[in-house]
């Protein structure tokens, strides 16, 4: 009885102490996820904000009107982008305050907007060579996902689809054989 109670205690800590592990892995790949999102819309962001441009905004009336069509994600920052702009705050703050927001993958886009908004200098020409190289950057970290996906669907191919595999095919052979030899015994 003793040995049957330690076999359970010893069952129940490695089931809590796999399912704390999970949990664990779970949340930091969530959280990881979180962080990375910026960074994919910024093709489309740079495309929306150079058709805002080429029709004839200026940069500070353009990151007025981007909230309007840019990704769920971006949204909530570019329309505070638009309430400091129209509250009267200064182009070059709101720009430092939305760097300082979404981090190391909006700077490029605001250091041209910000230097073409002081100089006023044209900027479609460095928009587009922007956003090729953000459409690039973009296609090269899909290329990176599409690498690593064998090696993702290696656990439900391991855990999943090759017992079930054994279960249907090699259980009713071995059953099947098994049967054949007690007969032939007895």
């Amino acid at each position: 009885m003793d040995a049957n109670n330690r076999r359970t205690d010893t069952s129940m800590i490695s089931l809590i102490s796999f399912s704390v592990l999970a949990g664990i892995y779970f949340f930091y790949r969530q959280r990881r996820r979180v962080e990375v999102s910026y960074s994919k819309h910024m093709p489309e962001l740079i495309d929306t904000l150079l058709v805002l441009i080429r029709a004839g905004h200026s940069p500070a009336a353009a990151m007025s009107q981007l909230h309007n069509w840019s990704p769920e994600d971006l949204k909530p920052h570019l329309v505070q982008v638009n309430l400091e702009l129209v509250a009267g705050q200064r182009f070059a703050e709101t720009m430092k305050s939305l760097r300082e927001t979404l981090g190391p993958c909006i700077y490029p886009i605001c250091d041209i907007l910000v230097c073409a908004d002081r100089d006023g200098l044209p900027i479609t020409s460095v928009l587009d060579q922007l956003s090729f190289h953000a459409h690039q950057e973009r296609r090269r970290l899909r290329e990176i996902e599409a690498r690593e996906l064998p090696v993702r669907l290696l656990f439900p191919l391991v855990c999943c689809i090759l017992p079930s595999f054994v279960l249907l095919a090699m259980v009713p052979l071995l059953v099947n054989s098994l049967t054949v030899v007690t007969e032939k015994l007895l």
